[in-house]
């Protein structure tokens, strides 16, 4: 079987180029991608940034007093986009990535604007499965995510460290399927980690990822938080502590 790809990102950032769309030759060390626009709006509120023209799916801002650190906007949630956007960024020529996203909180010790470093994911989603077709984990670049972790463990107060459950299908988070992921250990669900860290791992660049808990599903029953202002400092303290780790961060 031919398993040369027909539609490459390489070729796909090519094209940008040499069409005009994508004009700046700089590349962020590291990105951070996030994947609400409020966030974004916020980030482009506190910090100064300049904007890469040329992506599709996604906005990528360069701040503009370190351009070896960015910040990418994901337009819209799920594996599939979430992966898309990472593909291009790679073939953009980034290595390195930092993952700020909401969750759900499955374990009840976990409240509303809690954060969560995740150490391993679930894959219950599909995209993954067209990069690497084996095994139910899939895990962060464990380097990165351990430099990553003590970093945020010397300047957020608490923090929890464990494992998501990424699903396609939110409207399908049953009962008996939450029960059985908290037997399981599993602290919260979301809709992209698995899918990054497989891609990620497939491609060999570095990938890490943190969790605001936006909403509960602890008690099986769903209580909302989205809207919090606790959310939101939760979110902007990750995207703070990122860009710190960023501008530091030496290999």
């Amino acid at each position: 079987m031919n398993n040369n790809l027909i539609v490459d990102p390489n070729k796909f950032i090519s094209y940008l180029r040499t069409s005009g769309y994508l004009q700046v030759e700089s590349v962020p060390k590291i990105v951070i991608i996030v994947f609400l626009e409020s966030l974004m709006e916020r980030c482009k509120e506190i910090y100064e940034l300049n904007k890469i023209e040329g992506f599709d799916a996604g906005e990528l801002y360069i701040l503009s007093d370190n351009e070896s650190v960015g910040i990418f906007y994901c337009r819209g949630i799920g594996a599939p986009v979430a992966v898309i956007n990472l593909e291009e960024l790679i073939a953009f020529g980034v290595q390195n990535f930092i993952v700020v996203g909401t969750a759900g909180a499955l374990n009840p010790n976990l409240s509303i604007a809690d954060i969560v470093l995740c150490d391993s994911a679930l894959r219950d989603e599909g995209t993954s499965k067209h990069y690497v077709s084996d095994g139910q984990i899939s895990l962060p670049t464990k380097k990165w995510h351990n430099d990553l972790k003590l970093c945020f463990s010397k300047h957020i107060p608490s923090i929890t460290e464990g494992r998501t459950w990424t699903t396609d299908a939110p409207y399908r988070e049953t009962e008996s399927k939450v029960t059985s992921l908290q037997q399981q250990g599993v602290l919260c669900v979301e809709m992209e980690a698995s899918a990054l860290f497989v891609v990620a791992g497939f491609h060999k660049v570095n990938i890490a990822s943190a969790f605001v808990i936006s909403d509960s599903l602890a008690d099986l029953k769903w209580t909302p938080g989205f809207f919090s202002n606790k959310v939101t400092d939760s979110l902007i303290s990750l995207i703070k502590h990122s860009i710190n780790f960023s501008r530091n961060k030496k290999d």
